[in-house]
């Protein structure tokens, strides 16, 4: 399959851009997480259109979001800004390191 045909929003995206917007996300789910939502309760309002690799680029940054909220906790962290988070979240993305 050429690529082009292969390609989808996700794979079109700058490092950065892609890197901006999975920080995006994972901030969200730390939103929803202060809110008391559950993340099997997220709801995520699809268009149709998205391709298989675009929904699980959002799930895994939502789970990536829940899950690095939990460790600040567990660390004792539970305060810690948003803003920092998502300087944080960003720079380990750009470097290619797993938050």
């Amino acid at each position: 399959m050429p690529m082009s045909a292969a390609a989808d929003r996700i794979s079109e995206l700058s490092r950065a851009d892609r890197c901006a917007y999975d920080t995006k996300l994972q901030l969200l789910a730390v939103h929803f997480h202060g809110k008391g939502t559950p993340r099997s309760e997220v709801k995520i309002h699809w268009h149709g259109d998205e391709t298989q690799n675009e929904v699980d680029f959002v799930n895994r940054a939502l789970d990536a979001g829940y899950a690095m909220i939990e460790r600040e906790f567990g660390e004792g962290r539970k305060d810690t800004p948003l803003e920092i988070l998502g300087d944080r979240l960003f720079e380990q993305c750009m470097r290619g390191e797993e938050s």
